[in-house]
């Protein structure tokens, strides 16, 4: 049996006996009777408002109205997992849905096309952002909601949940006044807190930053902000070609979504700007795979890109109800098999520890609050540049950066794993 035949069977059994917990709080009871409250004084906007605001506390980043024949679930995206909170009746759910409409500037009157744009509420002088997204179903229309907060989108460098020898990597090439810095992931990964957050580590007044993004999620500070507007006619190409012409320093791509905009980016980043950027793959080997499928030359390649960031976002065990569980012997095979494929294969797996949470009200009784990071990071050295003008393969290029400072995703979240940041079983969920 393979090395990975081997860690997927630990894999698919640890899964199988993970002890799935429904989340549940008096927290949804006390918020359900605001809303029936507000709704029976037909005060629409308010209830609008009290789920916003109590999506918000409860580190929610979504709101969803999901119709079935004869209710709508309203259902927050707490740490990434849906979770129910409590049911409306249709003709409740018609008083909300004609609110958020008419709150985002909606058309009442259509039905049965989609319509999505947003609109802003004010806490405590604090400004929100809601994108509104309205989808005709079988049952009527169903509602998502993006509660955007920068307060909590744009988060102190410090605490991106890097280990001193990635985020040392990093630091250095956000020092540098050019190169092309892509942050990886899929949907969901954080990469817009990671690009905002470096994003905000490089605001000075010194420098001129300007930003290119569709849409503008979070407003910052001296920054210059542009958002793309395809249907005018300009491309995203032909975007980027004109925010070249306004003297920047710095520049934030939000997706390079093809060859034209990566060689705009790659070419920007030649000629004295730093450039930041997203692409949606899985790994800095992927990320490597995707470049060379998008036709960009390997010399431009090596004389342009300083660093892939590939990452994702883990659940975090909950600090108030965090204790020590025994290992079971799937849990000590995986993580000797994983141990087996790093550096850290000479790790006695017996003293190593681990933890779970045992549920309580600050994390809704479901082990976790808050999430972290699980990163690899991928910086491009003199050797590195010299194989890929070679038309070196993506594994040649991890195999080499192997020998330097690269720590793999993998050994990442091990890492982080032993650390009792989080579980076995959420990470195996996640990568």
């Amino acid at each position: 049996m393979s090395e990975n035949t081997n860690i997927n069977e630990l894999k698919e059994q640890i899964l199988e006996k993970e002890d799935k917990k429904t989340a549940f709080s008096d927290k949804f009871e006390k918020l359900w009777e605001e809303v029936k409250w507000a709704i029976k004084r037909q005060d629409s906007d308010e209830a609008l408002k009290i789920i916003t605001l109590w999506a918000l506390s409860l580190w929610s980043s979504d709101v969803h109205y999901d119709n079935n024949e004869n209710d709508v679930v309203i259902r927050f995206r707490i740490d990434w997992i849906l979770t129910d909170i409590f049911t409306l009746e249709k003709k409740q759910y018609k008083l909300i849905l004609e609110r958020t409409k008419y709150s985002s500037a909606l058309k009442l009157n259509i039905t049965n096309i989609p319509q999505d744009w947003k609109y802003s509420i004010l806490d405590w002088e604090k400004k929100l952002d809601i994108r509104v997204s309205t989808l005709p179903i079988k049952f009527w229309e169903n509602i998502v909601c993006r509660v955007l907060d920068a307060t909590k989108a744009i988060i102190d460098f410090e605490d991106l949940w890097f280990f001193w020898t990635t985020k040392r990597m990093l630091e250095q090439s956000l020092e540098k006044r050019n190169w092309l810095v892509l942050v990886t992931g899929p949907t969901g990964s954080g990469k817009t807190t990671s690009l905002y957050t470096m994003i905000s580590k490089l605001n000075e007044r010194s420098k001129k930053i300007i930003t290119l993004e569709d849409p503008i999620e979070y407003e910052l500070g001296w920054i210059v902000q542009a958002e793309v507007n395809e249907k005018s006619g300009f491309t995203y190409e032909q975007w980027l070609k004109a925010l070249l012409r306004q003297d920047p320093d710095i520049i934030m791509v939000w997706e390079i979504r093809d060859y034209d905009t990566l060689n705009i980016a790659a070419n920007a980043s030649l000629t004295g700007h730093l450039v930041l950027s997203t692409l949606h793959t899985k790994s800095a080997s992927e990320t490597l795979d995707r470049i060379a499928n998008m036709w960009l030359k390997p010399y431009v390649v090596a004389a342009s890109v300083d660093t892939i960031i590939a990452q994702r976002l883990v659940r975090r065990i909950c600090p108030h109800c965090k204790a020590e569980v025994e290992k079971t012997k799937n849990e000590k095979a995986l993580i000797q098999a994983m141990l087996n494929e790093t550096w850290m294969k000479n790790l006695d797996t017996d003293h190593i520890k681990l933890y779970k949470g045992s549920g309580c009200e600050h994390c809704n009784h479901t082990w976790y609050k808050g999430r972290i990071w699980i990163y690899e990071i991928l910086r491009f050295t003199d050797e590195i540049r010299e194989i890929i003008r070679e038309w070196a393969t993506s594994s040649e290029i991890i195999e080499k950066a192997r020998k330097n400072d690269f720590i793999s995703m993998k050994e990442d979240w091990v890492l982080k794993a032993i650390k009792w940041h989080t579980t076995i079983e959420e990470i195996l969920r996640v990568i």
